[in-house]
């Protein structure tokens, strides 16, 4: 199109025609790229193609000024499509992404976990200045972590962990059906990091045993300790001091050491930090929480004390 053509003014009756034309096609010419792209997302077994096409659809507009397509998917779902997508590349079939009809757009996805309650509903919101995604909890709004596909990060919350997993599913579902949940959104993480090279903070699922779990609150009262040796010394334990920091031990069993100490950095700053240690690195601070009952209710009681710091606002 020349330049006259930008100025709608200057056009002749037949000039105008034919720019409505051009625009109309070009908005069509749109909606075909958009199909290219969410075919690339549904149908692709290649891991890279699929990073790709939700890394474009979630800035994807479709609309032109000329062609408007009234039923769309929202950015958030092109996120939850590429995290069912990967799982089942993976072939792990655990979350199950359910549609429901909606007159007002395309229809609406959110994903259900077998053997939890079927009023949990998981999706993904955008949230005011903030880069990518975060998937929640429908009902609670309850942010289970955060994705940026394009910066490939992902930071779990230490909050919702307490919350949600620890807290109110733990009343609904047995240990293991909990567990299991969990598990695929920490396969889901070390998916990301496998194929992608994310970085990905765990947090409080971090089975690792050089994983140290940061207290938010920078001082810890002397109470808190002592309440720990009561409550295990109830469960026939022994809470040791450690030798050459400020804090304790707990051996608990099948060589499972959970430890509670302050941590002095080089610059001279000191924090309270909790970690687990085990031969095969299977137990994170949540799995502990989740085995071991007299250490979940003294972890909930003194929450205000010992919730684990968060990457996440």
């Amino acid at each position: 199109m020349s330049d006259e053509s930008l100025n709608p003014s200057s056009l002749t009756t037949n000039g105008r025609l034919v720019a409505y034309s051009q625009s109309v096609k070009a908005g069509l010419q749109h909606g075909i790229e958009f199909t290219k792209l969410f075919d690339q997302l549904t149908n692709t077994t290649d891991p890279n193609e699929l990073l790709a096409a939700s890394t474009s659809l979630f800035d994807f507009q479709m609309d032109t000024e000329y062609v408007v397509y009234p039923h769309k998917y929202d950015a958030n779902d092109y996120y939850l499509i590429f995290m069912s997508r990967l799982l089942e590349l993976h072939d792990d079939k655990e979350a199950v992404l359910h549609s429901r009809e909606d007159n007002l757009k395309a229809d609406t996805l959110f994903q259900t976990f077998p053997n939890i309650d079927d009023t949990e509903e998981f999706h993904f919101e955008q949230r005011p200045n903030q880069d990518g995604a975060f998937y929640v909890e429908q009902n609670s709004h309850q942010v289970i972590f955060s994705l940026n596909l394009k910066e490939k990060t992902m930071y779990f919350n230490s909050d919702t962990i307490t919350k949600l997993f620890i807290t109110e599913w733990s009343g609904k579902s047995d240990n293991a059906a909990v567990s299991d949940a969990v598990d695929l959104f920490i396969e889901f993480g070390k998916y990301l990091v496998s194929d992608f090279g994310f970085n990905v903070d765990f947090n409080m699922l971090d089975a690792a045993n050089d994983k140290k779990y940061v207290l938010a609150k920078a001082d810890l009262s002397d109470q808190i300790m002592d309440k720990l040796f009561v409550v295990t010394a109830d469960n026939q334990l022994m809470l040791q001091n450690m030798d050459e920091v400020q804090g304790a031990f707990l051996d608990l069993g099948n060589q499972i050491i959970f430890s509670l100490y302050k941590q002095n950095g080089a610059d001279g700053s000191a924090h309270w930090v909790m970690t687990v240690q085990d031969p095969k690195e299977q137990y994170s601070l949540f799995d502990i929480f989740n085995q071991f009952a007299f250490l979940k209710k003294w972890f909930l009681d003194n929450l205000d004390d010992l919730q684990i710091g968060s990457k996440m606002v």
